[in-house]
């Protein structure tokens, strides 16, 4: 059993106290504190836990770029992008097949080997002035 939280009256659903917390301070708009007080839930299984980088295993730019993925929802975005762009540095032309309609020039696996992806940075306005 749990208790309101503006009394010590006994509550059976934890709605209710959300409700009663809401409406016992006046000073916060209910649609604002329902938003921002709103009940937690269960992470799925398997899903990364948050934590910052140790420093006391490694200091190298690898495995800091590797602990983003933990980090936070900004930080586990960039480390996502570093993947992202190591995924593309290694993938070479000859990870996919020749198939017929294709350049012939082309058909050489040596040739294959040696063609890299191109990639292009681009962003938009608005991620300057953001920072």
């Amino acid at each position: 059993m749990t208790m309101a939280a503006d009394s010590n009256t006994p509550v059976e659903n934890k709605d209710e106290i959300l409700t009663s917390a809401v409406s016992a301070n006046t000073h916060i708009p209910s649609v604002s504190a329902s938003a921002v007080l709103g009940e937690s839930e269960s992470m799925p299984d398997g899903h990364p836990i948050c934590k910052g980088h140790d420093f006391q295993t490694s200091n190298s730019i690898d495995s800091i770029m590797e602990s983003m993925l933990n980090t936070g929802f900004q930080a586990t975005n960039l480390g996502k992008a570093v993947e992202e762009v190591r995924r593309m540095r290694k993938w070479r032309l000859s990870d996919v097949p020749w198939k017929e309609g294709d350049d012939e020039a082309l058909k050489d696996p040596a040739i294959r080997k040696n063609i890299r992806a191109r990639i292009f940075f681009s962003y938009t306005s608005n991620q300057i002035s953001c920072g």
